[in-house]
């Protein structure tokens, strides 16, 4: 399981908008939202290249300014390990 955690620029008039488009991808949460249009964002998704198509479907997301990945945490639940990157 590849879980990202992603900030993301919007203008602020747009957070509304572009919160229902992001939550609106299987695996994507937004935490909060400041008044600047900052976004915190998760993203879990199990194969990597889908966690890939997600990050860069973000930049496509109408009203995101940009979007950058900040953590990235891999669990390979199938041993049960953890790799934090």
């Amino acid at each position: 399981m590849n879980i990202c955690g992603i900030l993301v620029n919007a203008k602020p008039e747009n957070v509304a908008a572009v919160t229902e488009r992001l939550v609106a991808i299987p695996g994507m949460e937004v935490h909060a939202s400041s008044d600047e249009g900052q976004m915190v964002v998760t993203l879990e998704e199990f194969e990597e290249d889908a966690t890939a198509e997600k990050m860069l479907g973000i930049q496509k997301v109408e009203g995101v300014i940009s979007a950058s990945m900040i953590y990235h945490h891999y669990e390979d639940e199938a041993l049960g390990e953890e790799v934090a990157q």
